[in-house]
């Protein structure tokens, strides 16, 4: 499996003190809190999840000033406004949405000009997912610039670009 620490997401994302972060997925506590100092604080970054609570590893967080919100589509978050967020993380969610294309737009859309989303992405034999699917994916995606694109056996590290000045 890739592994990405997060040192290397805070790199990668350009976060920085004041930076709005958007996390999708299950990046864990310990990731979150790292991504929390980078930016300046719990307050600054937007847990998105789909069940009625947040995940058991974010609730003590909730409670510290992360906010969690509720999405049933993760697709279309119309909640949120376009251009509200200089980062967006997403872990292991490809395979849990239809609209996989769909996705990516939308964190192209709530990004600001020249943010980055970074996805992290488990592939078959662990989810449905594969590695063709997830490279004609990528191929359909030109409103983003492709920072970097690491397909490993069974996981891919994506850092894309949104492009404009941040």
């Amino acid at each position: 499996m890739m592994s990405v620490d997060a040192a290397k997401l805070v790199s990668d994302l350009r976060l920085m003190s004041g930076s709005n972060l958007l996390v999708v997925g299950d990046v864990g506590a310990r990731v979150l809190e790292v991504l929390a100092e980078a930016v300046g604080g719990l307050g600054n970054i937007v847990l998105l999840h789909r069940e009625p609570e947040p995940p058991a590893w974010a609730r003590s967080l909730v409670n510290k000033g992360l906010e969690a919100r509720r999405s049933i589509v993760l697709e279309h978050n119309d909640f949120l406004a376009t251009s509200s967020f200089d980062a967006v993380l997403a872990q292991d969610v490809l395979q849990r949405v239809l609209g996989k294309r769909e996705f990516v737009i939308e964190t192209y859309r709530l990004l600001k000009p020249g943010g980055r989303t970074s996805i992290i992405q488990k592939l078959w034999p662990f989810t449905s997912l594969r590695r063709r699917e997830l490279r004609k994916l990528m191929e359909k995606i030109s409103s983003y610039t492709i920072v970097e694109f690491r397909v490993g056996f069974s996981s891919a590290y994506i850092v894309l670009e949104r492009p404009g000045k941040g």
